[in-house]
Order: structure tokens, then sequence, then C-alpha cells
């Protein structure tokens, strides 16, 4: 199920595009969401990872659509943004395809036209992702037992590995690379070789020396990362990040955010999840009676 995000302040969006998308919506190709201007856009697209298309005005409160799209911009990878306008706005128009714009729809909106623009962004956003997903699937065929990854095939926005360095410890790996020249799927293989060849040397290899080792590669190769042990003896979890990574200690009572200075036992039965938000995936680590 594809996730397309209106924004729009006028409050007749959302029951047309429902309305209009019906067959769509009960046949599961598409997931509506709606934001009322580009701030509300941003917050709920933390919260429901892997937002493939927005279909965007311009004029709002609060954020604009101009403004918007520089914040999509910096994801990555970033969303597919279909701009609508009003009809003869070329100064706008042109202003948003300079920013990125994959399509625009003029208003009143065609909604037979601004489907057609949706399935080609999505087309777009799938061939983008593919070779990413295949890679992923692969990794996870290599995990030690215990470790559970979660996501949407064909858009996933980083890696996840977990293998085993010592017979002690399990080791855990999320890379998110940022937006560069490099082409996307090459620049997070390339940081995952290079992340997990330098975890290999040392186990306790320190952020600073992982961001060395990437620009050493390549100044422009920059990415979020993630470092996780896990004990398998003592059944202590820690980790250490230098981006958006979200951690969680749970039970079967509660769910408890970790920070990267803390360690965490964990009792037969509990685990940690691992999660980045602005990404569509996350994987997990149990510990287990076959421990």
């Amino acid at each position: 199920m594809a996730k397309v995000l209106f924004v729009d302040d006028e409050p007749d969006i959302e029951l047309l595009a429902k309305q209009k998308f019906r067959k769509q919506i009960a046949s599961g190709i598409f997931d509506l969401l709606f934001a009322q201007n580009g701030q509300e856009a941003l917050d709920l697209i933390k919260k429901e990872p892997g937002i493939m298309v927005v279909v965007s005005d311009v004029n709002m409160p609060e954020m604009d659509g101009l403004t918007l799209l520089d914040k999509l911009n910096e994801m990555n990878p970033s969303p597919k943004t279909i701009v609508v306008s009003a009809y003869g706005d070329t100064k706008t128009l042109r202003a948003t395809m300079n920013k990125g714009a994959f399509d625009f729809v003029t208003k009143p909106i065609d909604f037979n036209e601004l489907e057609e623009a949706i399935l080609r962004a999505l087309a777009q956003y799938e061939r983008f992702s593919s070779l990413l997903g295949i890679y992923q699937r692969l990794l996870t065929t290599f995990f030690p037992k215990g470790i559970d990854l979660i996501y949407s095939p064909g858009k996933v926005t980083l890696l996840w590995d977990a293998f085993i360095l010592t017979p002690h410890s399990i080791s855990l790996l999320g890379v998110s690379v940022l937006p560069s020249a490099i082409p996307f799927e090459i620049a997070t293989s390339t940081a995952h070789g290079v992340l997990k060849s330098a975890l290999n040397q040392n186990l306790d290899v320190s952020l600073a020396e992982c961001e060395e080792k990437l620009s050493t590669i390549n100044a422009h190769l920059k990415a979020q990362i993630l470092i996780g042990t896990y004990n398998v003896n003592s059944h202590i979890f820690s980790y250490k990040t230098n981006g958006a990574f979200k951690v969680s200690h749970f039970t079967s009572e509660s769910q408890i955010p970790l920070i990267s200075s803390e360690t965490t036992f964990l009792a037969v039965g509990e685990g940690v999840v691992l999660e980045n938000p602005l990404a569509s995936s996350r994987f997990s680590l149990m510990r287990r009676h076959e421990d």
C-alpha cells in the first residue's frame, strides 16, 4: 500500500480526495494521509515513515509549499512531491520545479490527472529504492537468531545489519547516508561495507573514527550511524549513535526510551527496538528462552 500525503489548508480537500480515490483505498493501492500546512506535514512524516508521495498546495499558513519542498529535499530519500497551484501561475510553478518538485497539477484539481501523476511518482520512487530493498533482504538472511527486521519492501531508506564478531557478543549496525552527489544506493552500500570492516577490526571503534573512515573514501560520504552491542552471556545491551535513531527497551509491561550512555539488562522475553524516525524500517533484538 502506497502512502500518499495531501498537504492543503482547504477543509474540503480531505473529503474530495477520499471520495475520488475511494476504490484505490478500498483495494489497498493508496493509504491517504492529510496535513493542513508544511509544518504539520513534516511532523506527520516523522510519525508515519514510508510516505512516498506528497501532494502539496503552495499557499498555506505556518509553512508554505515552497519551504516544505526545501525541507523534503533534505530527507534521504525524499518523497516525490506533486505541487498544486493556481492555473497560469507560471512564476510559482517554475520555482517549485527548480526546487525539485516531481510534477504539478493546477486548480481546480482534475483528479484523473492527479492520479496519473501519483502513479508516475510511485513508479519513480520504487525504482529508486528497489535495489536497496533487495540488498537489505539479503542481509537479513545472515542475522543471528533473535534479531528481527520490520520494514516495507521498496521503501527502504537505511540498512540494518547484525552479526557475531566474538563468541560472546552480537553487533548491530544501522546506516542512513545523508544526501550528496553520490548515488544513494552506492553511498549506502559503500558506507555499510566501510563501517562493518571498521567493526571487524575494532569492536570499540568510536563514532568519530567511523566518520573519518567514511570521509577518507569520499569527502561527501556522510551518514547517520548506530552501533549496538549485545552480550549473550551477561544479556547487557549498549549502543552509540551520531544520528536521529531511537532506541527503546521493552518488557511485557512498558517500553522505555534509552539514551546512548545507558545500558540495559535483558531478561528472558525482553528486548530492544532500534528505529530511525524518518525511515520505514526498524529492527529488534529479543532475548528468548533458547538463548
